[in-house]
């Protein structure tokens, strides 16, 4: 029997109350990475001195709708992709509507601002760090996904590993937007979504020896 027969052979069996376990564990993986995603924002890098101000506007949770979104589409697609014969193009898409969407306001922004601004709308103040410090935030909850997806049986370990790390990522983004003060959707469109995709594309590598069959 081929190693994708096999596995899909299992899942066939998988009884709907062990599915349900998984899933409690990945919302508990995602609560303890969110957990510590803040911690990190609160003991490294701070928190803004001025957040309660800015979360009563439009940008602080447009940034948060944006990369909570990316975080839901992750999960969708762990879920999906961590059991075989799971259909991953709902949440692909969703994905990519997400970035299409935030693509779209950063490319509108830049169309209407003053030629000589445009460089400072894109690169902000913080552009040289912010993917790194989402980067590394992400690496603190990554190992709660990883242990709590230990037991799922992909048949496609690279996606699954992209979308753990891409979880993880989103959640980080997330609490990020706790400490940065950066105001433009052309700012948060580049270098938000690199520091969530270093992580992506470093659970594609991790995946595929995580769930080796």
């Amino acid at each position: 029997m081929k190693t994708d027969d096999l596995i899909s052979a299992l899942a066939t069996d998988l009884p709907a109350r062990a599915a349900g376990h998984l899933r409690r564990r990945l919302l508990w993986a995602m609560t303890a990475a969110s957990g510590a995603a803040v911690v990190g924002v609160a003991l490294w890098l701070g928190i803004r001195p001025d957040l309660a101000e800015a979360a009563t506007g439009p940008i602080f949770w447009s940034k948060a709708a944006y990369t909570l979104a990316i975080a839901v589409g992750a999960v969708w697609l762990l879920d999906r992709s961590g059991r075989p014969g799971g259909d991953v193009r709902a949440p692909l898409i969703l994905l990519g509507a997400v970035l299409l969407g935030v693509t779209g306001l950063a490319v509108t922004e830049l169309l209407t601002t003053p030629a000589g601004e445009r460089m400072v709308t894109l690169m902000g103040q913080s552009s040289s760090v912010c993917p790194l410090n989402i980067t590394l935030l992400a690496g603190l909850g990554a190992p709660f996904v990883v242990l709590a997806t230990r037991r799922f049986a992909p048949e496609r370990p690279g996606l699954t590993g992209a979308a753990a790390g891409l979880l993880a990522a989103g959640l980080a983004a997330s609490a990020y937007g706790l400490h940065c003060p950066e105001r433009t959707a052309a700012f948060v469109a580049v270098w938000y979504s690199l520091g969530m995709a270093i992580p992506a594309v470093v659970g594609a590598v991790v995946g595929r020896l995580i769930w080796r069959w």
